[in-house]
């Protein structure tokens, strides 16, 4: 079973943030875990430290998630596109993903 579905299974019915919040979260944690080997801080990135990044990435994501119809064809993707960086963030040995955390 992947990472993300272990947390969607977690979180089922005990009202976790949405897969986006989530992806959030484990991209801020890959962050914090990579900086040290890439030599950078958060106001590298532009960020004033982690919830800086945390409210950008949640804004830009997870609320607009929220606010799509659950039913819709734009939910899934989105959906589909925040469990498949999620799932890369938790699974990331390397560092490399960082590469493509834009958010």
């Amino acid at each position: 079973m992947s990472a993300a579905a272990v947390i969607g299974l977690a979180c089922a019915g005990v009202g976790c943030s949405n897969t986006c919040d989530r992806m959030c979260t484990a991209q801020a944690d890959l962050i914090e875990r990579c900086s040290s080997t890439w030599g950078s801080t958060w106001e590298d990135l532009s960020y004033e430290g982690r919830a800086d990044y945390l409210e950008r990435c949640n804004q830009v994501w997870g609320e607009a998630l929220e606010e799509l119809d659950e039913d819709s064809e734009e939910w899934d993707s989105l959906s589909n596109q925040c469990d498949r960086e999620l799932e890369t963030a938790l699974s990331d040995t390397d560092c490399e993903s960082l590469l493509s955390i834009d958010p």
